[in-house]
């Protein structure tokens, strides 16, 4: 008994193991597949396609709001999709970051369709240091498409490895045409005063307009800095920027300025500080102190708020208030012209120098009740004015691509704003043009075939009285002479739009020159955005990923 209650007593041990080693849980790992799966089942999880169609509105969420890659991990994320979502899987960075890829090159195929379509491209481009001492050069494309409406993209914002020589700049420069497909298209390149810059653009082969290109907005602002160094003028600056950081730094009295600016029914707004980086800055700063002269004046005189040695630090005499609304005035059609070299969307090129000249004529000319102030502003800012931007025409100046473009803009095309022999000239020059052209482009017909063969029994019935050649350069250009000039409001692309087959010549030369920008403003709004983009917490993004955002932001109505 005891022997056979022993060997019983193995044959359940063995039986026991046995049981055990086959009922033996699984691995870690396929515990946990087991439990996904089971609670994937009960809670129906995100199918595919949905789950794609998050992944892709977060991925385009990112690029357009310049958020980190890593919001997609965040826990905030992760809460709000809980609640949207609760089914969904949240996606890593490295999935985010091939989807914001595949965008980029959808975008990048999209731009390159329209460049092959463009009958010409001028390009802006400006370099920039990120907060991390990184050079960038950004690029962008201008032209007119062939519905008459200007468009501008940015191609790129490369990290510069190398010195910022012209030829370093000129050698990227190159590159980026070459990457894009437009190095046979791109007339122009408008940039800033910088030296290497402008030597970087005149050792370009394949660019046909180099002279007297520059930004128009920055050369402006070097003449209005010039204008502003006059002693008195500083004085008032300086005065005024220790005013407003006062303000800025004080809450007491910010709190109070805006009780002072109820008071007088004034709106409630906050002075401006003035940049030296920041065009118009100036002008701003001015106005606005200007406009709230009375509760800033009181605010001093409240001397629960500001002491009698912080009131005498800051005062402002009468004659100083009056110097200031003497250069606000100064300074206000100087604004007005910036702001509208700056649109994109109209041509402005040609705008530049008819501008210049009613500023000049109408705004800065002396006047007999000027102040010293006023006398001294306006002496150097025309001054400036004429030689920066060439203004003063003489028997070796050359005829410019602003010239060329107000003639070929209707509003502008009787030339009043230049001299007799500079129209002359210009004149001259566009005609030249158009007989290339014409040379060139033998398989330019102004009729279709469609429209010959339905009129050509009327055009053998006129004989040679119906045979008016208008796709002879001269008869065109002639004929665009005889137009009448159109008002300064009405948009001169509308009007070649309707003209296009009347003058098939000269809207070659139109879309041309017609389609390069004012200012290299669009690329220097490239580096507002890098700027959100890497910031100090996000100063170590490699140059490829911060060139993929900045690209994706400044093309978003592409994504």
């Amino acid at each position: 008994m005891t022997h056979g209650s022993s060997s019983s007593s193995s044959n359940n041990l063995n039986t026991d193991c046995s049981s055990s080693s086959e009922f033996r849980e699984p691995p870690l790992r396929k515990r946990r597949r087991t439990f996904m799966n089971k609670y994937l089942e009960h809670n129906n999880i995100c199918s595919s396609e949905r789950t794609e169609q998050i992944h892709q509105a977060l991925a385009k969420m990112i690029a357009i709001n310049q958020m980190p890659l890593s919001f997609c991990s965040s826990s905030g994320f992760q809460q709000f999709m809980a609640i949207v979502e609760p089914n969904y899987l949240i996606c890593k960075e490295g999935a985010i970051k091939r989807r914001l890829k595949a965008f980029k090159s959808s975008v990048e195929e999209q731009i390159k369709k329209e460049l092959r379509n463009a009958k010409s491209v001028s390009c802006t481009s400006d370099c920039w240091s990120s907060i991390s001492l990184e050079s960038y050069i950004t690029v962008t494309a201008h032209f007119i498409d062939d519905q008459w409406c200007p468009k501008s993209y940015t191609l790129t914002t490369h990290q510069l490895e190398d010195r910022h020589t012209a030829l370093n700049l000129s050698n990227q420069l190159e590159t980026t045409f070459s990457k894009w497909e437009i190095e046979q298209k791109v007339m122009a390149v408008v940039t800033d005063n910088a030296k290497n810059v402008l030597n970087a653009v005149n050792l370009l082969t394949n660019i046909t307009e180099k002279n007297d290109l520059t930004c128009s907005a920055h050369t402006l602002q070097l003449a209005i800095n010039n204008g502003l160094k006059y002693d008195k003028i500083e004085q008032l600056i300086q005065l005024s920027n220790k005013i407003v950081g006062h303000f800025k730094h004080s809450n007491v009295a910010t709190q109070c300025l805006k009780t002072k600016q109820e008071q007088l029914g004034l709106p409630a707004e906050c002075l401006i500080q003035s940049c030296k980086t920041r065009w118009n800055s100036v002008f701003m700063m001015l106005d606005r102190l200007y406009e709230n002269r009375c509760p800033v004046s009181n605010v001093f005189a409240d001397r629960t708020v500001t002491t009698a040695a912080m009131a005498q630090k800051f005062e402002v005499t009468e004659n100083q208030w009056a110097a200031i609304e003497t250069i606000v005035k100064l300074l206000k059609p100087l604004q007005v012209i910036t702001t509208v070299f700056c649109g994109e969307k109209y041509c402005s090129i040609s705008m530049v120098r008819p501008l210049l000249n009613i500023v000049i004529e109408k705004h800065l000319q002396p006047q007999i009740n000027d102040d010293e102030i006023a006398q001294n502003f306006k002496y150097i800012v025309i001054q400036e004015l004429k030689d920066r931007f060439k203004l003063n025409w003489n028997p070796s100046s050359v005829v410019s691509a602003r010239q060329i473009a107000s003639f070929l803009d209707p509003r502008y095309k009787d030339l009043e704003h230049e001299a007799a022999d500079a129209r002359e000239e210009i004149r001259t020059r566009v005609k030249s043009l158009l007989d290339d052209i014409s040379e060139h482009n033998d398989d330019m017909q102004i009729q279709t075939s469609e429209t010959k063969n339905s009129f050509g029994g009327l055009a053998f019935l006129y004989g040679d009285k119906g045979n008016c050649n208008t796709d002879d350069s001269t008869v065109q250009f002639q004929n665009y002479l005889a137009e009448p000039q159109l008002r300064f409001d009405f948009d001169a692309l509308e009007w070649w739009k309707t003209r296009a087959t009347k003058y098939p010549l000269m809207v070659v030369l139109a879309v041309k020159y017609l389609g390069i920008p004012a200012t290299s403003v669009s690329s220097e709004r490239c580096f507002s955005t890098a700027g959100n983009i890497v910031t100090a917490k996000r100063s170590c993004l490699a140059p490829e990923t911060v060139n993929m955002l900045v690209f994706l932001y400044q093309n978003k109505q592409l994504l």
